[in-house]
């Protein structure tokens, strides 16, 4: 008998939350052998979602151990773990657009480095998991468009495209008929006789015995017993497991148990009429052509694609910076200003000249601004598995906007260092002091560990935010007032190369740690645990992240103001062009971001408020603008 290659002792837990309504754990053992199917049963609320996750490492247990291939789980590294070990739990659902191949393709993500470009390693891998279910032919359709069944076939695929050495799945056989019930269970004999062990938990005791070697039976948060199927599920034991009485049959074919359950005469049923029945086949059959599914055309991420496509938007950027400081209110001569530039002598510079030279470090600001907003948009959307989320979501950006607001009001302690003015220094320190306090609350319980927590906790920060501005403004001198009422207006208002190259590091840092974690986000929009069992430190790129936003935003908040929806919109408009893979919507967002800023800047720039004689604030444009694009998507989508 080969040694167990998941093993637990004197397992404790407990969900102490509820006083003496909580749940306590106590698994004295278990072993899982490789190359065997372990059934988990037990009646619901028995803990076997709970011995799931405690054996995959996401929840950690009070006392005892647990070891994976004879290591002890806790002091191993996630993505080490995943090689070893895949989790599967009840509920996944990728948050934005993917094909079936590239949510297969994910399963890999704990064996891939660097960008994790898809190897022809990483393509078999996929592949022969999509064949195993039958799902070759769907392998380009939009993960959405499939049936509830033929998701959880995908979701299956991609575990077992993981390649782990013992694979958990908590009640795999959801949304499955019968047919593909006993489909899945071939799948998982036929890789078990490959040496890979599978712990499932499920409520199907027919199943369970067929297939199982061995069956463990919790009760009440402690295992009642181990052992074959035909030795556990007895009348007597089923009994005084589920409190009602249940019936043991012998497969006349097998031998192994059936269990069907007692429930006494049935009353008739009254069966449809048939023009009824008709009806509604004729209604589902209308529907379905209506409603027909879309094939995804997005193949999948290669080296090439990768390229072709960044090298596109990084163009189109290039091209939205290299002719906005040309268009303005002031008409210029471009070649004659150009030839003045390229002489280096700013003493003999005519007034076109200078226009040009006061525009090209506004457009650098304005592509600067809509890069760090449109690729903290498209992290936060996915970190926080909500699409209306943005950089202002979590009030990082209404941090910051108060952190410029208070120099401003009080010049006294506008303190600047080197380059960098108060107004950024301010910004910064209020926006990261705004995700510290975010993170400490978690960490405390006071608002949960949950995403809904860290959002409510987010709008509420940001809404105090917006309620101290209103008092400093209040407060504040007619002068003083009116320059916060223009900056809150979001302008991108600079003189020079001065404001741009003190926001730059910032923004820099912050992109940069966002795209470093592009592959743990793809993971992160199916949900932390399935994250977790992919090899993913949730916890750790959640605060990369939210570090890394707070950064580039409180970088263009100090300069421009807030300026909105480009964050919102963007990201959305970049997954319609290139799909959901964040290692692509990340950087193909960030040279969209600046294209849009750019053209924006410009277009404002070239609206002057009549008898006012000024220019229309970028803020205000976008805003009117972002609105109505957003609302059409919104028409177009269903999220």
């Amino acid at each position: 008998m080969p040694d167990p290659i998941l093993t637990a002792r004197d397992l404790r837990f407990g969900y102490a939350a509820n006083g003496p309504l909580g749940f306590a754990l106590h698994l004295d053992a278990i072993e899982i052998r490789p190359g065997e199917i372990h059934a988990l049963i037990g009646p619901n609320g028995c803990g076997k979602s709970t011995t799931l996750r405690l054996l995959a490492g996401i929840l950690p247990p009070r006392r005892g151990e647990i070891f994976l291939a004879g290591r002890p789980l806790a002091r191993r590294p996630r993505r080490e773990i995943a090689r070893d070990l895949a989790f599967l739990p009840q509920q996944v659902a990728p948050l934005f657009p993917a094909t079936v191949f590239e949510i297969v393709l994910l399963g890999r993500h704990a064996r891939q480095s660097g960008l994790g470009l898809a190897t022809s390693e990483d393509q078999k891998a996929a592949a022969r998991a999509l064949r195993s279910f039958g799902l070759e032919a769907h392998a380009a359709r939009s993960f959405d468009s499939l049936s509830g069944g033929e998701r959880q076939k995908a979701l299956l695929a991609a575990a077992l495209a993981q390649e782990a050495r013992v694979v958990l799945l908590d009640e795999p056989t959801t949304a499955l008929d019968l047919h593909h019930q006993a489909e899945l269970l071939r799948v998982l004999r036929a890789r078990a006789a490959e040496g890979t062990a599978f712990l499932l938990a499920t409520h199907d005791l027919t199943l369970a015995a067929q297939f199982a070697d061995r069956t463990t039976l919790l009760v009440g948060g402690r295992r009642e017993a181990t052992g074959a199927p035909r030795e556990i599920l007895t009348e007597s034991r089923l009994k005084a497991a589920y409190g009602e009485p249940l019936r043991t049959l012998s497969d006349p074919a097998s031998g192994s148990p059936i269990v069907l359950p007692h429930v006494g005469p049935r009353k008739a049923a009254c069966p449809p009429a048939p023009s009824e029945d008709r009806d509604l086949k004729t209604r589902l059959s209308q529907w379905a052509v209506g409603h027909g599914s879309s094939a995804a055309q997005d193949p999948p991420l290669t080296p090439r694609r990768f390229a072709a496509l960044l090298a596109s938007f990084a163009l189109a950027a290039l091209l939205a910076c290299a002719i906005a400081p040309f268009f303005g209110s002031e008409p210029i001569s471009a070649g004659h200003a150009l030839r003045e530039m390229a002489a280096l002598d700013p003493s003999r510079w005519t007034l076109d000249t200078q226009i040009l030279a006061l525009r090209i470090p506004r457009v650098a600001m304005a592509a600067l601004a809509g890069m760090a907003l449109a690729c903290v948009g498209a992290a936060f959307q996915s970190v926080l598995r909500n699409p209306l989320a943005e950089p202002y979501t979590l009030g990082i950006a209404g941090a910051a906007a108060l952190g410029a607001v208070i120099p401003i009001s009080l010049p006294a302690i506008a303190f600047s260092f080197g380059p960098f003015s108060g107004v950024q220094i301010w910004a910064l320190a209020l926006a990261l002091g705004s995700v510290v306090l975010l993170a400490r609350l978690c960490r405390l319980g006071w608002i949960g560990r949950s995403v809904t927590g860290l959002l409510l906790a987010g709008i509420t920060l940001g809404l105090t935010s917006s309620a101290l501005i209103l008092l400093v403004r209040f407060a504040a001198s007619p002068l003083t007032v009116s320059a916060l009422d223009r900056w809150m207006m979001g302008g991108i208002e600079v003189t020079g190369w001065r404001d741009a190259a003190s926001a730059l590091p910032f923004v820099l840092a912050g992109i940069a740690a966002l795209l470093l974690r592009a592959r743990d986000l793809n993971q992160l929009e199916f949900g932390e645990e399935t994250a977790l069992g992919r090899g993913v430190d949730a916890a750790r790129a959640q605060r990369w992240v939210l570090v890394g936003g707070s950064l580039a935003t409180a970088g263009v908040v100090s300069v421009t103001g807030p300026i909105g929806f480009v964050g919102l919109l963007v990201p959305h408009l970049v997954r319609r062009l290139v799909g959901g893979d964040l290692r692509l919507v990340l950087p193909c967002a960030l040279f969209s971001g600046a294209a849009l800023l750019v053209a924006a800047d410009t277009a404002a720039r070239a609206i002057s408020v009549a008898g006012r004689g000024a220019e229309l604030p970028v803020g205000i444009l976008t805003s009117l603008i972002g609105g109505p694009l957003f609302l059409a998507l919104l028409m177009r989508k269903k999220w």
